[in-house]
């Protein structure tokens, strides 16, 4: 809100900031790609103009030709390696800078060159100089106006010293008048001049990108939501970091879960959809993702909710499979998670009367981590009321395989302590980093829940301390008299465990950290894993059989 009152902001301003900050957002993301082209365009550029130089051998001199060669060479080689690297993933912010620079440098060692094997009155008339004032804005294709200053400045600055140093003490006394310092210096400001037009329109195209994009966020925003990224998607549904926008300045950063338009006229999901919104309506805690607005755009429906700066713990434990998350870190997230379970067990509704609400899908991916070691559970998508018999009757099976408690998997009637199942499974990987239970269509791992024997977190990560042992499988009791009855008592004797994985005063701190962590390292996981499952796919499709003449047999 740059310090504004509320009251301070013209009606519009919002709408003109948010896409502003869209447009930022995009050209952020967009920059290694640009950066790409720019490389691709200067390699190929400098290998026409060495080839060049060497068709032009017999005008300009051998020597002076091989020399060109060389130079351009080796700025077509560099900005080649850049290009392959930058298509690979690799970037840096810092490369613009320096890539601006050397591309407004290049004239600078053709004058060198063409000042010392033939004369400073060729170097200061060569037909490389007319591509000064276009390398300069080149740099405007960066959507930078620093970087297009900065071009300009550059080329002015080596111009005039190359002039001072280089040229002027080889000038005779009846030089060309075009060549004399007064002339000159309405050279050196032209070229400055490039980089102050190239800033110019660089501005004025961004603001004006700006501006059409506030001018479609009626028909493109959800209304008063302006849509940024994607950070999450699901089968039926996406979710996108946005902004709540209305008129008069107001701002705040939400989730916005939107379905997909294949369900949008889906009416047995849409149904669950506003169950979902309506059941969250009523959860206010902390550990608990609020959702703010339930709506309805066009033909699809959203909901916004509270934005979690950070990761799922589903990410966050992709990024730490050796070994697991530290030891106070689980502590806490135990405590954290089990006060959001205990608030929603006993959530009671506006007639004062229990709710008897199970969440009934708590794994990894709803649970929300931010960068500050927030704990957040989130997706209550299929949470019930346990005292609806039509919720809890035999063979009513929903729930993340490889989290579902026994009784659940069963189709059984259910209670809260499903919850604390799921919470010890997902414990117990935390912990290990790899999963408690197998997941797959095989009788083997349909049954791991009922017959698998439970190995103690500290039989595959010795420093688990005993405590620590004991809260976890009393969780991952089969046995429902002897599992844990309540998310209170499980926080309780998470409260007990001392020592190095004690979840204070360090577990807040160490979990946030693994977050950072994990959103340096997961996107570059994730294209590995990426990359890897098509290549798989690849080698699958050829190494099929095909069964009858047009379809292939998977």
């Amino acid at each position: 809100m740059s310090g504004l009152g509320l009251g301070s902001t013209p009606v519009g301003a919002s709408s003109s900031s948010a896409g502003q900050r869209v447009l930022d957002e995009h050209l952020k993301k967009d920059a290694p790609a640009r950066e790409a082209s720019v490389a691709r365009y200067m390699s190929v550029v400098a290998a026409l103009a060495s080839l060049t130089s060497v068709a032009l051998g017999p005008f300009i001199g051998w020597r002076l030709g091989a020399l060109l060669v060389v130079v351009l060479g080796a700025i077509a080689a560099f900005f080649f390696v850049q290009d392959r690297a930058l298509r690979r993933g690799w970037y840096r912010p810092g490369v613009r800078w320096v890539n601006v620079a050397i591309e407004v440098s290049a004239p600078s060692l053709l004058f060198l060159a063409d000042s010392r094997l033939s004369s400073v009155e060729y170097a200061l008339t060569a037909p490389p100089l007319v591509l000064w004032g276009t390398l300069v804005s080149l740099s405007g294709f960066r959507g930078s106006r620093a970087l297009a200053l900065g071009a300009g400045a550059i080329a002015a600055l080596e111009y005039s010293l190359l002039y001072v140093f280089v040229a002027w003490p080889r000038l005779g006394p009846d030089t060309l008048v075009t060549l004399r310092p007064p002339l000159f210096a309405v050279r050196v400001l032209l070229l400055f001049s490039a980089g102050v037009v190239t800033a110019l329109f660089v501005g004025h195209f961004n603001r004006r990108a700006a501006e059409a994009l506030s001018a479609v966020r009626a028909k493109d925003v959800m209304g008063k939501y302006l849509l940024h990224e994607r950070v999450g998607a699901g089968g039926m549904a996406e979710v996108f970091k946005a902004t709540y926008s209305p008129e008069g300045g107001f701002e705040k950063t939400v989730a916005l879960k939107k379905v997909l338009p294949a369900y949008a006229a889906d009416g047995e999901f849409l149904k669950l959809f506003r169950l979902e919104a309506e059941l969250c309506s009523r959860l206010n805690h902390p550990n608990v993702v609020q959702v703010l607005d339930f709506g309805r755009h066009g033909d699809s429906f959203f909901l916004a909710m509270e934005y979690i700066d950070g990761l799922s713990l589903k990410r966050v434990l992709d990024v730490h499979q050796a070994g697991g998350l530290p030891l106070p870190a689980v502590s806490f997230l135990a405590i954290e998670l089990c006060q959001a379970l205990d608030y929603v067990h006993r959530r009671v509704g506006p007639d004062g009367a229990p709710m008897n609400l199970i969440h009934r899908d708590l794994n990894p991916p709803n649970v929300l981590l931010s960068t500050l070691g927030e704990v957040k559970v989130a997706d209550f998508g299929i949470a019930r009321a346990a005292s609806r018999t039509h919720l809890t009757q035999v063979g009513h099976v929903k729930g993340k395989p490889g989290y579902l408690a026994p009784e659940q998997a069963a189709g059984e009637p259910i209670d809260g302590r499903v919850d604390l199942f799921a919470l010890g499974a997902t414990l117990h990987e935390a912990l290990t980093g790899r999963r408690l239970f197998p997941v797959g269509d095989d009788l083997a791992s349909q049954q791991a829940v009922f017959t698998m024997p439970i190995p103690r977190p500290s039989q595959l990560r010795p420093e688990v301390p005993a405590e620590l042992d004991a809260v976890v499988m009393a969780l991952l009791e089969r046995d429902l008299t002897r599992r844990t009855p309540s998310a209170r008592e499980a926080r309780e004797a998470l409260l007990g465990v001392m020592g190095a994985a004690s979840a204070f005063p360090s577990g807040q701190a160490a979990l946030a950290a693994a977050v950072k962590r994990a959103l340096v390292e997961w996107p570059e996981l994730h294209r590995r894993a990426t990359e890897a499952a098509l290549a798989q796919a690849e080698t699958d499709v050829v190494a099929t059989p095909w069964s009858g003449k047009n379809s292939p047999r998977v």
